[in-house]
């Protein structure tokens, strides 16, 4: 293959942070021609239709996170994941846990990396969304005080340990904002089990 469409090819990954879709080959003149010869020679991998991963990125250079916020973009990444990203807890999730409205239609996922989807109501859903850089890209991330306020609401499903354990750490931490929690927690209306564990561990 010509070593210009090749490089051009690198440039596009390394823009893209590993994770390209087949627009953005054709934005750049490649055309499908040249994807699937790049596929059937090893070069690249597709994640899923329209999305393309190199294989020198595979090997945990493009962080996950950015895969994952890339696969469904509409979602937010939640619970277990946001608390893992915030350094929250000890846990190591084995799936990345990403909520999206729960009117939107589900998104195709692929075998790899595995991505839980939660369906969240419209409040639960809009509520603390912010965005974090990672490797250049904006990634939607429920804040801390959101993050808190979901693994409370979803502690029997999660863990009560877990849960302690992350609201423990969130307590200790410079960055909390407990009268952003409280307020959270009232939209949310789950100020009085959040109270009840606060009084316990505070």
């Amino acid at each position: 293959m010509d070593n210009e469409i090749k490089s051009k090819v690198e440039l596009i990954f390394q823009s893209q942070n590993g994770i390209v879709r087949t627009r953005d080959f054709l934005n750049a003149g490649i055309t499908p021609y040249y994807i699937k010869k790049l596929e059937s020679q090893g070069e690249i991998v597709r994640v899923k239709q329209g999305l393309y991963r190199h294989v020198e990125f595979i090997n945990g250079t493009a962080d996950e996170i950015v895969e994952v916020s890339k696969l469904v973009p509409k979602g937010v990444i939640c619970l277990l994941s946001a608390l893992s990203y915030y350094e929250l807890t000890t846990y190591n999730p084995w799936e990345y846990q990403i909520a999206i409205h729960r009117g939107s239609k589900k998104p195709k996922l692929p075998d790899y990396p595995p991505i839980k989807v939660v369906y969240l109501a419209d409040t639960q859903y809009k509520l603390g969304v912010s965005e974090v850089r990672v490797q250049g890209t904006f990634v939607r991330i429920y804040d801390r005080e959101k993050t808190i306020c979901d693994i409370v609401r979803y502690r029997e499903k999660l863990g009560i340990d877990l849960m302690k354990e992350g609201l423990r750490n969130y307590l200790r931490s410079p960055e909390k904002n407990i009268t952003k929690l409280v307020a959270y927690a009232d939209q949310l209306r789950i100020r009085t089990v959040l109270q009840k564990y606060l009084e316990v561990l505070v």
